[in-house]
Parts: structure tokens; sequence; C-alpha cells
């Protein structure tokens, strides 16, 4: 068996790994049909996560096909699966409420332990979500990002007629376009990056596309702030309406201006987002189980997973949107 691993920050290698035991009473092995890239994988690479546990195997995002079930476990060989990549301990008074992304005992596989990029793995089976078969392979590997976005955007009750502008166009500003979209609002993607602007123009042709730097005087009922640098948070204090939401998915460790006196005195509401829970991939199923739905461009290739070098480099370059090794 063949697995991804990280030695250190930079230093990530492809390695024959041993064969894995039996599944134990409550998990289930999986077969890896394909890992998806993402933003925080790609800040595990270059050492800018704080608490990333090294060496390790990375990756979180992944689809898969269960080969092996231990007593306990309700699911069937041969059963499509994405894995749910954040535990939670579902005793504190946060996973009490079904706030299960701030368990305070939340563990992120892939940056605090070993991740799922392998051809197999052993995983418990409450951090399995099961997949319709009449949901693609293709649309599949995209669940488990899309639920981060729904579970942000429903703090923003977006409604028909809404002006919607949203910084950043990486994956999850592209989720965001097609989720307002369907919701009947009007959307403003403002990004620097105009390889990124072509993706959103197709996920829908009437999508607006601007530079931050033309962004002048106008305002939005709702931000989202998708990018995560300084600039582009403070641009969101910046062009929010008064009485209107900034809903915040980028993150920064950098500091930020906050203008205090426009967010108190237009009554401007900020909404914090992180991760998901099941019920955001319950809802992201749903979404991916019509077959108007289209998030297909958001995929911009899949390669084998033998290229991860090219793979990373390419994720790492801004010019594509999501990119998923084969295994």
């Amino acid at each position: 068996m063949f697995e991804l691993y990280l030695n250190q920050p930079g230093d990530l290698v492809l390695r024959e790994a041993n064969a894995l035991p039996a599944a134990k009473k409550d998990e289930v092995k999986l077969k890896i049909i394909y890992g998806g890239i993402c933003g925080s994988d790609l800040k595990v690479y270059k050492g800018l996560i704080s608490y990333a546990a090294y060496p390790l195997r990375p990756g979180h995002e992944v689809l898969g096909r269960i080969i092996e079930v231990g007593e306990n476990v309700p699911y069937e060989i041969g059963t499509r699966v994405v894995v749910f990549p954040n535990t939670f301990c579902g005793v504190c008074e946060y996973c009490l409420q079904e706030k299960t992304n701030i368990c305070i005992d939340k563990q992120p596989i892939g940056v605090s332990s070993d991740g799922v990029f392998a051809e197999e793995v052993i995983i418990e089976s409450k951090y399995i979500v099961p997949i319709p078969e009449e949901i693609a392979d293709e649309k599949a590997i995209l669940i488990e990002p899309f639920a981060v976005t729904i579970h942000a955007l429903k703090k923003a009750n977006i409604r028909k007629g809404n002006s919607v502008a949203i910084i950043g166009c990486g994956t999850e500003g592209l989720f965001s376009v097609a989720i307002a979209k369907k919701l009947g609002a009007k959307v403003t993607i403002i990004d620097i990056n105009a390889n990124k602007w072509e993706i959103a123009k197709r996920l829908d042709e009437n999508v607006r596309t601007i530079h931050p730097k033309d962004v002048k005087g106008e305002l939005f009922d709702v931000v989202i702030e998708a990018a995560g640098v300084p600039a582009s948070i403070e641009q969101s204090m910046e062009i929010v309406k008064p009485g209107g939401c900034i809903v915040a998915i980028g993150i920064t460790c950098d500091p930020v201006n906050y203008p205090s006196l426009k967010i108190v005195r237009s009554e401007v509401s900020i909404f914090g987002s992180i991760i998901y829970t099941l019920k955001d991939f319950t809802e992201a199923i749903g979404y991916l189980k019509d077959p108007k739905f289209d998030l297909s461009p958001v995929l911009s290739k899949i390669v084998p997973y033998t290229d991860f070098h090219q793979a990373f480099d390419d994720a790492m370059g801004g010019n594509f949107a999501k990119i998923a090794l084969k295994f």
C-alpha cells in the first residue's frame, strides 16, 4: 500500500506503508477513490499551521468505498462514502448544542493526526457519510468543502434580490457563487485573478466580476469574505450596507483594522464560520442530487496521486480551483 507522507514542511513524499490491520468493531477500511487538495493541506505543507503534528500523512477531503467493516458497523461493504474529517467528543457543551464544529476536543485529521491521502485507510465509522449512487464520484469529492460553504451561508439568510459580494474566488468563494445564485441573489465576485473570474462565469454567466481596486463607493446587502487576507477582510467591512451582514470564511493570523464606529452605528452583523456539522453534509448531498445544480466548474482537474508534486504546485499557483488526486 502506498501513501503520501509529510516528513516536515515542504518534504512531501510517496512511500510504501505497512499493510493495514483488520478493521476493529466500530471501524471501516476504505479504498480511496479521490482526494481533494484543500487550502489547509497547503498550509500544513508550507508549515503555516502551528498545531500541525509532523511527520504525518496529509489529506482530509476524500471519497472512498468500504472494503471491510467491523462487527458493529451499520454499513455494507461496497458503500461509497466521504470522510467527515473533524473528530468531536459528543459530550461537551458545544456538542450537546449540535455545534460539533467548535467542540473543545475537536481534532482535524491531516493536521493534528494522520490524514487520508493513501490507497487504503481505516477510520471510525461515525466519521463517514454514505453517498447516494446517483451522485457521481466527481460530484461526491466536492461534498466536504461544499459543506463548509453551506454552513457559512446559512448565517446570512440570503434572499431573492439581495446584492451579494463575494471577496475571494477560491473554492469556497466559487461555492458561494453557486449557492447565492440559486437563492436568487445578485452576485458580484471581487478577486485579483482573472482566471478565477472565468471559472465563476462558468457557474453562472450573469455573475459580475470586478477587481478589488475598482469597487468604488458600492455597498452590498451581504458580503462573503473568502480570501482570508487583511486587505480583503478590511474591504468587507467597507462595502457592507448599513444593516447588512458579513460572513467571514477566510482566516488570517495577521492583524486587521476594525472600523468600530461603522460596525456599531450601522448595525452591521459579522458572522464567523468554521467548517460544518453532519447536518451540513446532508444538505450538501441534497444540493448535489439535483441534476440542475452544477458545481463541475469548481473541479479544475483530477490527476494520478503519483503526480502529487505537480498537483500541489498547481494548487499553490492560484490559477485553479479544486484539484483532486486519483488513488
